[in-house]
């Protein structure tokens, strides 16, 4: 569970020892009731547009690629997600779950630091899940109920694009404790990471698969992002629908799509079980790109024929 919160914790890591005590008073002014309310005023006005503009994108970027949606389901789409955020900048506005790591603010430099600074903040972290649950599902139920089988691509972009526009309205200071709750809700959508954390938990899960998990998880961010720095100095001259790939854009939904692909592998390892994947990884990418060549095929087949081609050698 520990590994799990700790990568919502506000990145502490990034900010150099030397200027924290100068910002420290600034944080906790950002989070004081006042601030809080008046973030949650503020926000609370612009959710509505920013949830339609992020339909828009959607729509816009899906569009491109070959898939569409219907006015209906899209129009109820937009008001399941606006209700989550509503419940998300709500629970912010009560309390801001992730202060208490201000009283680590001078000793967090390793991950063990922050693992250390996460049991503080679980008690309340288990509380908002509670809250947002419950909506959670009714988002699954829209997705498992609908006749478009490419709903879910635009439940988790639609909820990608709106994170960002809510940022893009937020001071450096108030995105250092709001940034980790709308991370949360993008991740909590599309990654398994709760899952594994449950799966962990069991006798079913072998002593050395957890080890390896418990290693390893906190080292996801680290390999996401030296991953997405080969593929920068791989493939320089890349332009996808969402555009260049030096774009913010495709490095957000790069570094997102990395740590998804991540995050299924970790589970397959402590379930013991690579048919995960293909299960449930790959229906997924299905339901979010235009695969048509493939969506007849025999994916079990298409996997073993790939791992058995001659590849050549560079």
């Amino acid at each position: 569970m520990k590994i799990w919160v700790a990568r919502y914790l506000p990145e502490i890591n990034s900010i150099s020892t030397s200027v924290r005590s100068h910002i420290e008073q600034r944080l906790r002014v950002s989070i004081t009731d006042e601030a809080r309310q008046a973030t949650h005023r503020q926000l609370s006005k612009q959710l509505a547009s920013d949830c339609a503009h992020a339909a828009i994108d959607t729509q816009k970027l899906l569009s491109a690629m070959g898939l569409s949606i219907g006015v209906w389901e899209l129009q109820e789409l937009s008001l399941k997600i606006h209700k989550i955020y509503t419940a998300l900048l709500d629970c912010y506005a009560q309390v801001c779950i992730f202060s208490p790591v201000l009283d680590h603010l001078h000793t967090i430099e390793t991950e063990s630091d922050r693992l250390e600074a996460t049991g503080s903040v679980i008690p309340r972290f288990e509380s908002l899940m509670l809250k947002l649950v419950p909506l959670l599902q009714e988002l699954k139920i829209a997705h498992f109920s609908s006749e478009n089988r490419h709903l879910r691509g635009f439940i988790t972009t639609q909820i990608h694009f709106t994170r960002q526009h809510i940022l893009s309205h937020l001071t450096p200071d108030t995105s250092f404790w709001l940034a980790p709750y709308l991370r949360l809700l993008d991740e909590v959508i599309c990654m398994p990471w709760h899952h594994i954390v449950s799966m962990a938990s069991t006798n079913t899960a072998t002593p050395d698969s957890i080890a390896l998990v418990r290693k390893m998880m906190p080292k996801v961010n680290e390999i996401t992002a030296l991953t997405y720095k080969k593929a920068l100095q791989t493939y320089p001259e890349h332009i996808s629908c969402q555009g260049r790939i030096q774009s913010n854009e495709v490095y957000q939904s790069s570094i997102r799509d990395l740590n998804m692909l991540q995050a299924y592998i970790w589970l397959c390892i402590v379930g013991d079980d690579i048919s995960i994947i293909e299960h449930q990884l790959i229906p997924l990418c299905l339901q979010v790109f235009p695969l048509t060549m493939f969506e007849d095929r025999d994916w079990s087949r298409v996997i073993f024929e790939e791992r058995c081609r001659p590849h050549k050698r560079n």
